[in-house]
């Protein structure tokens, strides 16, 4: 048996709460770090025309964005691609390598539980496998064997017609 200590069962739901505690508080370091003008917050309604949507096969040339949008698409796309003067502000830089890095170390994890957990389960199923094989015979030995003895003894014995 293992001495490692029981981890405590996460709820998925749970699991999922937290996460998304934890995406809220990078959007608003975030939105209080970089704050586009011209842009709504995430939760307010826009309404838009039909003729303001873009249709999807539609190629749009960044210059015709206008700069907010322009800026925003740049920092989305990460300091390696956007432009000298529209570099993201080092607590965004921070904050998108801690995501990176809770992704990297995510994966990291995922892997090593796929390789490494079917090891530890086929071990602990040996042993149990063995444990419950000798205790099945010991409790066999103790209950079962005695009652066959005795029913083998009693055929085996004379009976009385037998006797001479």
């Amino acid at each position: 048996m293992s001495n490692w200590p029981l981890s405590p069962r996460i709820d998925p739901d749970d699991e999922l709460k937290v996460a998304d505690a934890l995406l809220d508080k990078a959007d608003a370091l975030l939105r209080r770090r970089h704050k586009a003008p011209d842009l709504p917050e995430p939760d307010t309604f826009v309404a838009l025309e039909d003729e303001d949507l873009p249709v999807l096969t539609e190629v749009v040339d960044p210059s015709d964005l206008p700069d907010a949008l322009r800026a925003a698409a740049a920092a989305r796309r990460g300091p390696e691609v956007a432009p000298a003067g529209m570099r993201a502000a080092p607590s965004q830089q921070l904050a998108e390598r801690l995501v990176g890095l809770d992704t990297e170390i995510s994966r990291e994890v995922e892997a090593w539980f796929a390789t490494e957990f079917p090891q530890l389960l086929a071990r602990e199923l040996d042993r149990l496998s063995e444990r419950l094989q000798e205790e099945t015979l010991a409790h066999l030995r103790a209950t079962l064997l005695p009652s066959l003895s005795e029913r083998i003894s009693q055929r085996l014995e004379p009976g009385p017609a037998t006797r001479r």
